[in-house]
């Protein structure tokens, strides 16, 4: 298991459960054996009726507090486990989560929710539910007859055995159940975000048939995982709850018919039974969500450990150069993307602090595998990447972003508001704040004629927004990030001339005082730059970039 899954539950909470379920047991078992020696003819003293009440109030106390803990610790784990594997995806960078979306949320929600029940709301509690037997058969022979307590502990050992047989034999029925879920989650994902292609295509009624499939197959899956769960609570209880109750009844009568056990004390016993067979209560739970968890907590872990593609630094590697801050380097950099041959190879480019240059070159030639390269989304397979003099094979990937303004061809927007896409980059930013960076990217008017102002929702990827205005939101953004290199990626590709103008003008206020490396096809972005490189004169060797 991976070691931040493991850690997502801390061992204190999972004793803390056990904890809960041996003082409830314990209270209820000892209240049992008092009952027996009140029917035995014991007087009810004051301090007898006091520890009665006592035994009582502790054992309500735990079935309350036991739930009640499993829920905070559910809570607090499914937190603190969607935390980790959102940031590994932010870590990664967003080129390793491309197709990858439908995957990506049912990890973060339904494999983190059932991993977190698992984990904090079950293991402690069945952990407790299998020794409570222990627990009160001890309390059985110290309090009422060893004997009895002996030949009942013999049958108790049937019960772990019981579960790993099972757990075997229902593995794939789980398994299958978890994929047929992940891919029925995948393919109504994927279809929600292409719903208006589909329309487009008339495909909607195929892509809706599919979907109906796939929901048929899932629910054949999860009647399989409900019958085999059902089955398996049924034989449980016929041979073992029946055999351990009557068994017990069987010994507590015939010791009382050879007067070796009181009255009382057989009915102590007989009680006392029902606390012995608790674990076949949480069997049918094992099946259920034991076998869902276990396998969720694994997709997690896979998550996890997922290495982004990268090559390792080579020893002695420096993380930070000494000299070039605010600089943009390439040293014979090779990369490609994972699983295909290299997009670049032996590039070797310098963009000094300050000036502006524009990358140019055809439609597939790896400006944007630069990009990537110098977001950290990409490692090179050979060479080295600097941003602001960091190595991006060494460096942490958040600090290598963290010295990046990045303003995008396409203009990555999330579901909320303007100032919540705003302070994306600063969250503690005030609204005045919001506003100067609004007028600085020439927004400012056309959000102040909005009746909701800064609290104008965006729409899902900014639909609400024409392209130019998200455009010059993202700008916005970038300001507010104020970084001191500067990363424009084809930014007026997909607006027309008007809006390139707005943008172009609020490009150039945002340039001031930092270094740009801009990827540009239009000329009225080529024109603003102090030095234009074509990448595919470099990627050959003993021919120098053009430069103008």
């Amino acid at each position: 298991m991976h070691a931040d899954v493991r850690s997502a539950t801390p061992r204190w909470v999972l004793w803390i459960s056990v904890g809960i379920a041996w003082a409830g047991a314990a209270a209820i078992a000892l209240l049992f054996v008092r009952v027996g020696a009140v029917l035995d003819g014991e007087p009810l003293t004051t301090g007898r009726i006091l520890l009665l009440v006592t035994l009582a109030l502790t054992a309500a106390g735990c079935a309350a507090a036991g739930p009640a803990f499993s829920e905070w610790a559910c809570s607090e784990t499914e937190r603190h486990l969607r935390h980790l594997v959102i940031s590994r995806i932010f870590t990664d960078g967003v080129m390793t989560a491309t197709g990858r979306s439908g995957e990506l949320l049912s990890v973060a929600t339904d494999a983190t929710e059932k991993t977190a029940h698992y984990r904090a709301g079950f293991l402690g509690p069945i952990f407790g539910a299998l020794t409570i037997p222990s627990l009160v058969l001890a309390i059985m022979a110290l309090t009422v007859d060893a004997a009895t307590a002996g030949w009942l502990a013999l049958l108790v050992l049937l019960v772990p055995p019981l579960i790993g047989g099972f757990q075997r034999i229902v593995r794939p029925i789980g398994t299958a159940y978890r994929r047929s879920q992940a891919r029925l989650t995948v393919a109504f994902l994927e279809a929600i975000q292409a719903l208006g292609t589909l329309v487009y295509a008339r495909a909607a009624e195929r892509a809706g048939a599919e979907l109906a499939r796939r929901g048929e197959q899932h629910r054949q899956h999860l009647m399989r995982l409900l019958a085999g769960n059902q089955l398996l609570i049924l034989v449980v209880d016929a041979a073992f709850s029946l055999t351990i109750v009557v068994a017990a009844a069987g010994i507590a009568t015939t010791r009382i018919l050879e007067e070796t056990l009181t009255l009382g004390g057989g009915v102590a016993i007989v009680l006392m039974t029902t606390l012995v067979i608790g674990p076949v209560d949480v069997i049918g739970q094992f099946f259920y969500i034991g076998i869902a968890g276990r396998a969720a907590q694994r997709r997690i872990g896979d998550h996890l450990t997922a290495a982004a593609s990268s090559t390792p630094a080579p020893a002695g590697t420096r993380l930070r150069d000494p000299d070039g801050p605010g600089t943009v380097v390439l040293e014979q950099v090779t990369a490609g993307w994972p699983g295909g041959a290299p997009v670049i190879e032996g590039v070797s480019l310098r963009v000094e602090a300050g000036e502006k240059v524009a990358l140019v070159g055809s439609s597939g030639i790896g400006k944007s595998t630069v990009a990537a390269l110098l977001q950290a989304h990409l490692l090179p397979r050979a060479g080295r990447v600097l941003v602001d003099a960091l190595d991006t094979r060494i460096a942490d990937a958040d600090e290598v972003r963290s010295r990046l303004a990045v303003v995008e061809q396409r203009t990555f927007l999330f579901l909320g508001t303007i100032a919540d896409n705003l302070r994306l980059a600063a969250p503690r930013a005030d609204d005045r704040r919001l506003w100067e960076v609004l007028d600085l990217a020439g927004l400012r008017g056309e959000i102040e004629t909005m009746p909701a102002g800064l609290h104008t929702q965006v729409g899902e990827h900014g639909r609400l927004l024409s392209g130019g205005q998200a455009q010059r939101l993202q700008i916005a953004r970038a300001w507010l990030r104020d970084a001191p290199i500067l990363l424009l990626d084809e930014p007026t590709s997909q607006v027309d001339l008007a809006g390139e103008a707005a943008i172009l003008a609020a490009l150039d206020r945002l340039e001031a005082g930092r270094t740009v490396l801009m990827i540009a096809h239009r000329p009225g972005a080529i024109l603003a730059a102090d030095r234009v490189i074509d990448l595919s004169t470099l990627i050959h060797p003993g021919t120098e970039g053009a430069s103008a």
